[in-house]
């Protein structure tokens, strides 16, 4: 009976971003950008070996055959563990060129596409030319039958659902001091979230709660649907609040809080 490997790693590639495949860099509009070495996660594996190899001579093969470099014009990041580890663990996802396999497949999908529309407007045509010679009528210019289509605005091809991972930032210490202050700077963005320093009013009405608080940037007022569950307890002292937009606001610290704050927000603790 053939024996099956436990070891993840053969099961899956994890791919860790380093100074040695990767470097970070900052457009001119201030977007995160990376040039990779890494392997296509379309493409197939062409240097996968013989199946009753060793699983490791497998894993080296495709290393060796389908690393390539790539330049990522915007690559967007997600902590694995956001409150534990801010720093580790963070995903990397970005847009890949597409394979020469994607491209002849959307060709051919485009032909199909094309073929199915003039077959279509063809049976149109007929279908208005032989109802005009039953009425007795000439038939309707193509330009009254079917307006041309001009200054259209042209299709966004660009998707964000078509972002894959690129790999993982075990640790962003490995980087040096430029790329660190890169990385910071774009989940400082995606992940920012106001410190409620002073809870100034709570007022509950069918089910919703009407904040309006002191923050580290400024005064603001918000709406939480069902404050017991969204009021998120990360540690004893240290809680998280999310608005009925998805919003996120922290009271870093419960003891920090003047009193009448605590009071204001203890019945939802």
């Amino acid at each position: 009976m053939e024996s099956k490997s436990n070891n993840i790693n053969d099961i899956i590639d994890i791919v860790y971003l380093t100074p040695e495949n990767a470097e970070f860099i900052l457009s001119e509009n201030k977007f995160l950008q990376l040039k990779a070495k890494v392997r296509h996660p379309d493409k197939n594996q062409a240097g996968q070996t013989d199946k009753n190899q060793d699983a490791d001579d497998n894993r080296e093969s495709r290393e060796v055959s389908e690393i390539e470099e790539f330049f990522f014009e915007r690559v967007f990041l997600h902590r694995a563990f956001p409150f534990q580890n801010p720093l580790e663990y963070i995903s990397v996802s970005g847009n890949f060129p597409k394979t020469e396999e994607q491209l002849k497949k959307e060709e051919e999908e485009r032909k199909e596409k094309r073929e199915k529309e003039e077959k279509e407007k063809k049976e149109r045509e007929e279908a208005e030319k032989k109802k005009a010679e039953e009425s007795g009528s000439s038939p309707a210019p193509p330009s009254e039958a079917e307006p041309e289509k001009k200054n259209e605005p042209k299709e966004n091809t660009t998707s964000f659902g078509e972002l894959k991972e690129i790999g993982i930032i075990a640790s962003i210490s490995v980087f040096d001091e430029t790329q660190r202050q890169y990385i910071i700077n774009e989940l400082n963005r995606k992940y920012f979230i106001p410190v409620i320093e002073a809870v100034l009013s709570v007022k509950e009405k069918y089910g919703f709660s009407y904040w309006e608080a002191k923050t580290n940037i400024g005064k603001i007022k918000f709406t939480v649907h069902d404050a017991f569950r969204n009021i998120l307890k990360i540690n004893e002292d240290r809680i998280m609040v999310t608005d009925v937009n998805g919003n996120r606001y922290e009271i870093a610290s419960l003891d920090g809080l003047d009193r009448p704050s605590f009071r204001k927000i203890e019945l939802f603790l």
